[in-house]
């Protein structure tokens, strides 16, 4: 992979947090994802007892996104690797912090719901979610990954930046 399709991935990112952090749900398709998501898959074994969130290990791909994010953004940046079974759903609630979900195999039905308020800052997304697209969510939304037909790899960005 090139160092201009990992800039333009990690531009799009950087593109779509700063549009959108603190105001509402939004979807991005990166630039050149697909060229760029062979090397971040887990190095955890993928075998289906692999059902918890985990760590990206330092060294893997994902845990260098995680820290070339952070650099451009400015804050801290955690990665963490899981499946997604088919025909399980997975709520993630409120994780206390904004996050950037993505499926890096395969796809899922992706709910993100806002917190109760009314005001339209506050918004829901419900779409299918396939590998090479991303989406955020807000500290005060709560998101739902549901209707895998076959296992879907997942990467998680917990995203630390100051209020």
């Amino acid at each position: 992979m090139s160092d201009t399709n990992w800039e333009l991935f990690l531009r799009d990112m950087a593109l779509c947090l700063s549009t959108y952090q603190d105001r509402g749900p939004a979807v991005v398709w990166p630039e050149r994802a697909h060229t760029v998501l062979p090397g971040l898959y887990g190095t955890y074994g993928r075998e289906p007892a692999d059902r918890e969130w985990r760590p990206a290990s330092p060294g893997t791909g994902a845990h260098g996104l995680a820290a070339d994010l952070g650099h451009v953004m400015g804050y801290p940046v955690e990665a963490y690797e899981r499946q997604l079974p088919a025909g399980t759903t997975l709520p993630l609630g409120r994780v206390g912090a904004d996050i950037l979900l993505f499926p890096l195999r395969g796809g899922a039905r992706c709910r993100v719901e806002n917190d109760g308020r009314a005001d339209h800052r506050s918004g829901r997304v419900e779409l299918r979610l396939r590998a090479g697209e991303m989406c955020y969510v807000p500290a005060r939304h709560s998101c739902t990954l549901s209707e895998a037909v076959a296992p879907c790899e997942l990467l998680l960005l917990v995203l630390h930046a100051t209020p």
